[in-house]
Order: structure tokens, then sequence, then C-alpha cells
């Protein structure tokens, strides 16, 4: 009996996750083709997004053997302090330039906004 409750619901759950086929009167199935979708290069350029803030931070370096000259130390870092660094070089934490100070940080997770902007931000991003 467990046997047969166990295979119906089986049957059941498996159904429930195909694709059938929309029926008419009399039983025959109905395909409707929707027609070739064309993008023109003002609908491209509205699904384009702004940045938060209005400007993309690019802290991107054309010069990365003048970089590399120029650092002093090294610092080991976890997986998630390379994402954020990563984040606020190419842009991701627009408009961040750095990682934020204290007075950023308590206004940040106090009101969720960046202080002298109105902008909303609610993820602080400090350096820990």
């Amino acid at each position: 009996m467990k046997l047969a409750v166990a295979a119906l619901s089986l049957v059941a759950t498996a159904s429930a996750f195909t694709v059938q086929k929309p029926m008419a009167a009399g039983g025959r199935s109905v395909v409707a083709t929707a027609p070739a979708q064309q993008f023109s290069a003002t609908s491209l350029e509205m699904a384009k997004q702004t940045p938060h803030g209005g400007k993309l931070v690019d802290l991107m370096t054309d010069d990365v053997d003048a970089a590399i000259a120029k650092c002093s130390s090294e610092v080991q870092l976890t997986p998630r302090q390379l994402c954020d660094v990563e984040l606020l070089t190419n842009g991701g934490f627009s408009p961040l330039e750095g990682f934020m100070d204290e007075a950023t940080y308590k206004n940040v997770v106090e009101n969720m906004e960046l202080p002298d902007s109105d902008l909303i931000f609610g993820l602080p991003v400090v350096f820990d």
C-alpha cells in the first residue's frame, strides 16, 4: 500500500513539471507562434542602466606595471575582501571610491544612505 501511494505521488509530482500543449475544442492541439522580436538601437539604449549616483566609478589603471612598482607591501585577503576590492575597482559599489570611514559607516548603518548625498546605500563596505 505504501509503495502504491509513493508511486502515485511520484507520478503526480512529475506531471506537474511537464509542459502540456494547449488543446482546442475537439481535442486538437493548438500551437501559437509569436512573431520574431526585433530590437532597434533605441530600445537597446533604453535598456542600459544608469550607475547608482549617476556616475560610474572606475578605479582600474591602464599602467599596471607602474602600479605594481609603487607597491611597498602585500596584504593577504579573504575571498570576501577580494570581492569587495574587485567591486570597488570596477564600479560595482558606485559611487564609493574606497572603503568607508567610520562616519560613513555609521550613517549607512543608522540611516541606510550615504552622507551628503541622500543616496540609498544599505550595505556598509569596510575593510575588516
